[in-house]
């Protein structure tokens, strides 16, 4: 499936910046089409890169990138982002795939939001995490799922291994994950022509819903 709007090849921007870090993407996902769909607005991929690179590049985050790269993974499969669900963090993408049973990894090509989410439903084995992995990955679940699912007894758990300074990012990055979920969903984003990746990613089309038609 072709995206529907094609991303800025890399070194193909009159800005050294905007290649500089679509190669940032590359090095840190093995793909540049998220960041070279974004150089259509470079003022943007900027300010977005240098989130990345906060929670993920090692750039100042509280959370180390492996554990939000577990809780991103597991995210892009309940949101039903095929290429986000395809793609991995380099630098911690071998001790991840060691943990993608456990977040209860599978093929959602073409499945929907509420598909994926059915198809995951119970296949999250907490118990092979740690107690302080765990209670961050539930929390995706619950944010991406419903955010006011958010109970006060998710929050007890989480105190018990997180300050509420890391409690803000552990939100924050979920819910960047997500942002970028939407988009890559909306745009029907594919993997680089001459990456490491499978191509032609499929996406589902769900109906539109009742409050939404007009």
């Amino acid at each position: 499936m072709s995206a529907r709007i094609q991303s800025i090849a890399a070194g193909s921007s009159e800005d050294p910046a905007i290649n500089s870090l679509i190669d940032f993407a590359k090095n840190g996902f093995g793909d540049t089409q998220m960041f070279g769909l974004l150089a259509h607005r470079p003022e943007l991929l900027k300010r977005i890169a240098s989130v990345f690179a906060y929670f993920l590049g090692g750039e100042g985050g509280l959370i180390e990138p492996r554990l939000l790269e577990l809780m991103r993974v597991r995210g892009a499969h309940l949101n039903a982002c095929t290429y986000c669900a395809t793609v991995r963090l380099q630098p911690v993408a071998e001790e991840v795939k060691a943990k993608e049973a456990a977040l209860g990894v599978c093929d959602i090509s073409g499945m929907t939001k509420s598909q994926a989410v059915e198809a995951l439903r119970d296949k999250l084995m907490t118990s092979e995490f740690s107690p302080r992995e765990a209670a961050a990955i539930s929390l995706v679940d619950r944010i991406v799922i419903d955010a006011h699912s958010v109970d006060d007894a998710i929050f007890t758990e989480l105190r018990k291994h997180f300050s509420d300074e890391e409690i803000i990012e552990l939100v924050c990055a979920s819910s960047l994950f997500t942002w970028a979920g939407t988009l890559n969903t909306v745009v029907r984003l594919d993997t680089d022509r001459d990456g490491k990746y499978r191509k032609n990613l499929a996406y589902a089309t769900a109906p539109v819903p009742a409050a939404a038609a007009a």
